[in-house]
């Protein structure tokens, strides 16, 4: 386990959730189709990951539950995961029905559903 966190502890810096929501503005901005698609994959990868990564930790914490090192690093996964969703909503798609509705239109089902080709 402890090599497993250390490996994606180097994947959950702070920043990564802005860094591709720049990237994806940036893109966007004077690109086609396909730098959309590769930025909205990009972030879909990110958010899997980091779910994968809090899934991970919380079921190391259900048998070590005093680690400490390990908490802040759920916590951080989960900051990551809440980050890369919130990114990802703004530039393409609500993610959760909850989330649909914020313009004062119903827009869940607007984006490409399923979101992989």
């Amino acid at each position: 386990m402890e090599n497993n966190m250390n490996m994606n502890r180097r994947n959950m810096n702070g920043g990564a959730a802005r860094n591709m929501q720049n990237n994806m503005r940036n893109s966007s901005n004077g690109g086609g189709n396909n730098n959309s698609n590769a930025s909205c994959e990009e972030l879909m990868r990110a958010i899997m990951e980091a779910d994968f990564f809090a899934q991970d930790l919380k079921l190391y914490l259900d048998t070590h539950p005093d680690d400490t090192r390990a908490v802040e690093m759920f916590r951080e996964a989960v900051r990551q995961s809440k980050a890369c969703k919130a990114a990802f909503e703004d530039s393409f798609w609500p993610l959760v029905a909850d989330s649909a509705g914020t313009n004062g239109t119903w827009d869940w089902f607007d984006g490409v559903w399923p979101p992989f080709n």
